[in-house]
């Protein structure tokens, strides 16, 4: 009888569906931005729960900046009176997520640029979807 055993992956855990990429124009080598990245994306993952939630949480990020912007609908609804509290329902959850959301940013972008010790205020990182 012969049994064949399956390579284990190097990692156990969930892939990321995405890929993360600092742009920005200060000559960092290719090792250094590789590290950046790397430290942005356990940072942000770390501090929105997983791998899994990173997209769903930009995506609901984005979605909530939009509702967020004002209209003319906008300026038609403050003359109407909204006596059932729903609106303000909504508007907490839209800026709890933006809240969330930013300062998940914020925390991962200072992970990722702070052992590099210098300033670059240009740096930025984008957060690629992968198909997988």
């Amino acid at each position: 009888m012969t049994y064949r055993m399956k390579s284990m992956p190097s990692n156990t855990g969930p892939r990321p569906s995405y890929i993360v990429q600092l742009i920005d124009d200060s000559g960092l080598s290719a090792d250094q931005r590789a590290a950046a990245e790397l430290r942005f994306r356990m940072a942000l993952e770390f501090a929105l729960g997983g791998p899994e939630y990173v997209l769903p949480s930009l995506q609901a990020y984005m979605l909530a900046q939009a509702l967020n912007e004002p209209n003319e609908d906008d300026e038609a609804d403050d003359s109407a009176d909204n006596s059932t509290g729903a609106d303000d329902d909504e508007t907490g959850g839209t800026q709890q997520m933006i809240t969330l959301w930013e300062k998940a940013e914020s925390d991962a972008i200072r992970a990722a640029l702070k052992p590099l010790g210098k300033r670059m205020d240009e740096a930025r990182f984008e957060i690629v979807p992968v198909n997988m």
